[in-house]
């Protein structure tokens, strides 16, 4: 039955909530008072500790929903329903540390270039780099979207290739999807340079080990590592921002860039893409969650008083 409850939220969200539900455990067995089932006041003690601590918004929800969590697994009065814990989330909103600033989107014009500048390499790093800064972009991927793809996830047709989406932040019932990514015509196609990577890495699209891995080099020769490792956050991070900084100059980049600007280059294009079809390429449940990674151009922004009338 405990199994079963857990699942009741996605993996990734149980393992924050307890993660979360350990901070607030550690702090009030070192006042020598009980985190289940705990009393309302010392969890509102315990808010106002975190945002005199310089917490973030997100650093105090998490805490209140860690201990939500934790108190109705246990079947106990859950203490952050109390006036004081709901006051001092609200407070959180206008007294906690700003959030870091978002990150910019990357445009098609940069990846053409970028593309350019290896446009004669061979080298299976740096293909399978900018592979991933194009499956991204024009799939709005999100790193562990892109990270878990497996081999026989991608299928190759004469215009387009089809990726299954096993797992996603949005979807909660493990469902999957399917995204589409069409042939392009700029050195910058996610197609050709998908097709490239394959063959030079020599992978088989019927295997069930990961699209994306490791690479090491050994007396001149570049390779895949043969386990079947992920791709780690920060080890692609690293590899990618270097590429994107070669054209990207003083933007603030990271891996979300590319979803970013994919959704920004296509909600800006002067030919309409229907907002359904948009919004289900991204994966995005809600108007509000897709809106987020819009950068309206200066062009969009003026049409809006151009239909005024007057």
């Amino acid at each position: 039955m405990a199994q079963f409850m857990l699942a009741s939220k996605s993996d990734n969200t149980s393992k924050s909530y307890f993660n979360g539900f350990r901070r607030w455990e550690n702090f009030i067995h070192a006042q020598v008072h009980e985190s289940i089932p705990a009393h309302p006041v010392l969890v509102a003690l315990y808010i106002t500790h975190l945002l005199d601590s310089g917490a973030t918004f997100s650093s105090v929800n998490l805490a209140v929903y860690s201990i939500k969590w934790a108190h109705n697994l246990r079947g106990a009065t859950d203490p952050t329903e109390n006036a004081f814990v709901k006051n001092l989330q609200e407070s959180a909103k206008r007294e906690a540390r700003p959030q870091k600033r978002r990150k910019d989107p990357v445009s098609s014009e940069m990846l053409i270039k970028l593309c350019e500048i290896f446009e004669d390499s061979n080298d299976l790093l740096v293909i399978r780099d900018l592979c991933m800064i194009l499956i991204c972009f024009s799939g709005f991927l999100r790193f562990d979207e892109l990270s878990s793809l497996i081999c026989n996830d991608i299928k190759m047709f004469d215009n387009y290739v089809s990726l299954h989406i096993r797992k996603s932040k949005t979807d909660q019932y493990r469902s999957g999807d399917e995204i589409f990514i069409s042939k392009g015509s700029t050195v910058a196609c996610p197609v050709l340079m998908l097709q490239k990577y394959i063959k030079l890495a020599d992978i088989c699209l019927d295997s069930d080990h990961f699209l994306f891995k490791p690479v090491f080099r050994s007396k001149g020769i570049c390779k895949l590592i043969k386990k079947n490792k992920k791709l780690s956050y920060t080890g692609a991070r690293e590899s990618i921002i270097s590429k994107l900084r070669l054209v990207g100059g003083d933007k603030n980049l990271g891996l979300h860039s590319m979803r970013a600007g994919g959704a920004t280059a296509v909600a800006n294009a002067p030919d309409h893409v229907s907002d359904r079809c948009w919004k289900r390429h991204g994966r995005w449940k809600s108007e509000n969650s897709k809106d987020g990674y819009v950068v309206d151009s200066f062009e969009n922004r003026l049409e809006v008083t151009k239909h005024l009338g007057i």
